[in-house]
This record gives C-alpha cells, structure tokens and sequence, in this order.
C-alpha cells in the first residue's frame, strides 16, 4: 500500500451505505511498524531501530453535532457509539484504545467534538506490526488537528504512550507509538527511548528484502507477562541503584557495571538485566551495520538478539523459535529474530532477494508439517509516518 485505501475498506462504505471515502473530511494513513532490532528496551529507556511500514490502518472521519462518537471498525465488522465527555472504559478493548486517546486530550481541557469514524486497513492484528499502536498513533492524530491541539509528533506519541499505561492499564513503552507517528520514509530511525530523541539511519545493505513470517500465533499485551518483565526490569534496576545510584534506568547501565553487581541480583532479573544491557549493545552495531552496507554483520545481530529474547528474556514461543531457526538454517538468510512484544507474533528475516521465494516454501512446509498451521509472510517496505491522505 502507499496510501491509498484497501479495496475492502471502499466496499465497506458501499455495503453500510456511508458516503464514498473522498467525501469524508479527514483521512488518514496510520502505518504499523517494524522494528529492526532493539527489542523490550524501550520501556527501560533503551535505544531501538524501528521503521514505518507500508502497512496501515485507515480512519475516515466527519463531524457530528451531537455529542457522541460513532465508531465503525470495518475489519470486525463492528460498531460503537460513546457518549461525550467520555467516562471511563467501555470494555471493549477496540473501543477503548481510541477513547483512551480521547480523554488524554479530554484530561488537557479539550472538548471533544462529535465524530463519525470508520476504520480499517491491511495491517494484521496480532502479527506484532504494532496495529494498537497505529490505532492509537492515528486517533491523537486526528484529534490533535480537529483541536488545534499543536503537539508535535513526539508529544503525540508520548500522550499514547501514557493513554496505554494509564487508561488500558498495559505498561507499554513509546516506541511503537513513535516510529509509526514519526516514521521516514527514508530509512530506519534509531530512537533514545529515554530522552524521545531520534536520528535517521541510512540502509546501505542492497539486495536483501525484510521479510516477515507471522507464526499466526496472537498476543496480548495487557496479559500478565508483558507487565511481569517490565516488573523485573525495575527489580533489576534497583539492585543496581544500591551501588551506583546515578543509573537512572536500565538501559543507561554500563557493561562494567552490571557485572559488578550481577552477582548480588536474584536470577530472574540478572538475566533480563543481561539481556537488556547486551541489546543495546547490539543496537549501536546494528546502526554501523547498515551504513556499512554489512548483512552478514547484521544478521548475526539479528540471531543475536532472539537468542537474548529466547534464553534471558523468556518472551519467545515455540512457534517463532521453529521459523527463526528453519529461516538461518535456509541458503541467504543472513538473520532472523522475533520481533514485537513477544509470545507469537512474526519473525523478521533478513534475506537475500533471490532466495525469498525459497525461503517461503521452506517455511510453509516444515510449519505445516510441525504445527499445522500455514505461516502468512509480508515482504515490507519502509515508509513516512501517520499522514492525511
């Protein structure tokens, strides 16, 4: 896609007798996202590599003069109407993640205007591309327009962050939410989780496609095991505050230090304090890695980096660790991770242009044979962030 509205969303609109979508005030292309390395570091205030992709979700919207939203979620056929102001969740978590939006700016003394809005797209929910955080990043967008607002990118990203935290109850980090509002469509960024500070990366590796293999595995990130790693990550960090009480978060740990004290710490959180330390790590060569134009180089960081996830950071599952190990084992694969928040979701393989098609039919018949489930593959592209269109 390169913003253009899927065919399915058009029919959408024919079915539910809604005007044609060029007769809707606003539009926008809201992209899912992919991050290239730096997995789980960015709620320790950690570097990470992510990319807007050219899969998205869609909003159509119009004003109403009564004080309601009425919202329709073409991908699930679905529908919701929220009385203004807004009150509280409503329970249903599509519903939620965009009144949550809404009463962020709501809480800064916005009055939120009345709105239809239809929604849908071509990114695949569950896949780990991040379609919470599109649906997320796409809602402050519009909003932070009908109300003049003024926020900058990075504030939006930040008020969705804390609209996940605070409103859904799900401890994400901001990285999602940023790459897809502040993506380039001139390469990768490299994102200091910390300070909301960002710099292009140029890819100089040619000839290599980014290939995701989705496991067809679903997570859900305001499920227990996401929140216990972000809870080990500060027991983690307060072991290491005793003795160097500066680390402000635990991702600005230094390798010296963390084996000083690696020792004091219980087993549990040594082993995501490794895992977190050496992921960073891992970004800064990733960086060098592609203006170096290196795929062996960022391959072997990409294995790297699922094997952190696998054995330190426990967030892996058997279906992802099966691709992830079929797709190194396959000719021009320079690497492969898991990528998103863990637990299913997609693999992200680096694989030579020639040897995707092979890399598919290996993939397709060995997961078949293992799991009886068929792997779904996206071959993405990186792209600008959240848009009018």
């Amino acid at each position: 896609m390169t913003g253009q509205l899927p065919q399915h969303l058009h029919d959408y609109l024919a079915s539910h007798s809604f005007p044609a979508a060029a007769d809707w005030p606003y539009r926008i292309c809201s992209p899912g996202r992919v991050n290239l390395i730096g997995e789980h570091v960015d709620y320790t205030g950690g570097l990470v590599l992510p990319a807007a992709i050219d899969y998205s979700i869609y909003f159509l919207a119009r004003p109403l003069d009564e004080p309601v939203w009425k919202l329709h979620a073409a991908d699930l056929d679905a529908a919701a109407s929220v009385a203004l102001p807004l009150d509280g969740r409503t329970g249903e978590l599509w519903v939620d993640y965009l009144a949550g939006v809404g009463t962020q700016f709501q809480d800064q003394g916005h009055f939120l205007p009345g709105l239809e809005i239809v929604f849908g797209g071509d990114l695949p929910r569950g896949s780990g591309l991040s379609s919470s955080a599109a649906l997320e990043g796409g809602m402050a967008f519009l909003l932070n327009e009908l109300l003049t607002a003024a926020l900058s990118r990075p504030e939006l990203a930040a008020l969705c962050q804390r609209s996940s935290n605070t409103f859904l109850g799900i401890p994400s980090g901001v990285m999602d939410q940023f790459a897809s509002l502040n993506g380039s469509a001139d390469g990768p960024i490299v994102l200091n989780c910390e300070t909301l500070t960002s710099e292009p990366v140029k890819n100089e590796i040619h000839g290599y496609t980014w290939l995701l293999a989705n496991s067809k595995v679903t997570h859900d990130l305001s499920d227990g095991a996401y929140g216990e790693r972000v809870k080990e990550c500060q027991r983690a960090l307060e072991y290491i505050q005793r003795t160097y009480p500066r680390v402000l978060h635990l991702s600005a740990t230094l390798p010296d230090q963390l084996r000083r004290v690696i020792e004091e710490m219980d087993e549990v959180a040594a082993l995501r304090a490794t895992y977190v330390v050496e992921e960073n790590t891992r970004v800064r060569r990733a960086v060098n890695a592609l203006e170096a134009g290196s795929p062996t180089e960022m391959g072997e960081l990409l294995n790297r980096s699922h094997a952190g996830l696998r054995d330190q950071y426990a967030v892996t599952c058997p279906e992802t660790d099966f691709l992830q190990e079929r797709s190194i084992a396959s000719d021009g694969v320079a690497g492969a991770r898991q990528m998103g928040g863990g637990f299913g979701g997609c693999t992200i393989n680096l694989v030579r242009d020639d040897a995707v098609e092979a890399l598919k039919n290996t993939l397709t018949a060995a997961y078949q044979e293992a799991y009886g489930r068929t792997p779904e593959f996206y071959p993405v592209h990186i792209t600008a962030g959240t848009r009018f269109i």
